[in-house]
């Protein structure tokens, strides 16, 4: 009986220790996730967020400043588009302000994606990526001809007005999905995650900002 109760006793410490061991072991792997986590949220690097200029142009996205975001932009697409016609590249200023009025969107964001993407050559083709924005016929193909009726095949997306408007679609669904998180909607457009991307873009922007500042 003695013995009994004994070996009773040596049982429950071990499942004592056995329960505690168990804590330590996943309270120590739940306090290293949680560091994980922390240090690669913290590791991805900011661009837009910490823009003085950006913060400067969401405060000028009204009608009123309407004429002043088309000629920066017209006069920056010639700037880095020589063979641009002025005449056409205000026309691509103005579909770009247009389409940014119809989804809500920055009309300098689509402006310097488009520069960073094309150099404003509207028909550019880099592997499968077509257009303006260089919208990726291969991976989109599935929906677009669904959202964008008259477009049916990639040479649709030559046509500079559909290939904006279909770029801005993707900017917005991507914005959309990260809570106007620029940043990680340009990783969402790019297909990847590249800070220099992202900065490449940014300096695009800041150009055409600075522009219009003194227009």
């Amino acid at each position: 009986m003695y013995n009994e109760k004994r070996l009773s006793k040596l049982f429950l410490r071990v499942e004592i220790m056995t329960v505690s061991r168990k804590s330590s072991i996943l309270f120590l792997l739940t306090v290293f996730v949680l560091i994980f986590l922390t240090s690669t949220a913290s590791a991805y690097t900011r661009v837009f967020p910490d823009s003085s200029l950006y913060r400067y142009m969401l405060k000028h996205q009204d009608s009123r400043d309407k004429d002043k975001r088309i000629k920066a932009t017209a006069r920056y697409f010639c700037q880095k588009n020589p063979k641009l016609a002025a005449k056409t590249a205000r026309t691509y200023a103005i579909l770009v302000e247009r389409t940014s009025r119809k989804y809500h969107l920055d009309s300098i964001l689509i402006a310097s994606i488009i520069v960073k993407e094309s150099t404003v050559n509207r028909v550019a083709c880099s592997g499968r990526s077509y257009g303006l924005m260089q919208i990726n016929w291969n991976a989109n193909k599935s929906w677009i001809p669904r959202v964008f009726p008259k477009v049916r095949s990639r040479k649709d997306l030559y046509r500079s007005a559909t290939n904006i408007e279909v770029g801005s679609y993707i900017l917005k669904k991507a914005l959309e999905k990260y809570h106007n998180n620029v940043d990680r909607a340009l990783d969402r457009y790019r297909g990847k995650s590249l800070v220099s991307y992202r900065k490449a873009v940014l300096a695009h922007y800041c150009a055409i900002v600075k522009i219009f500042q003194k227009t």
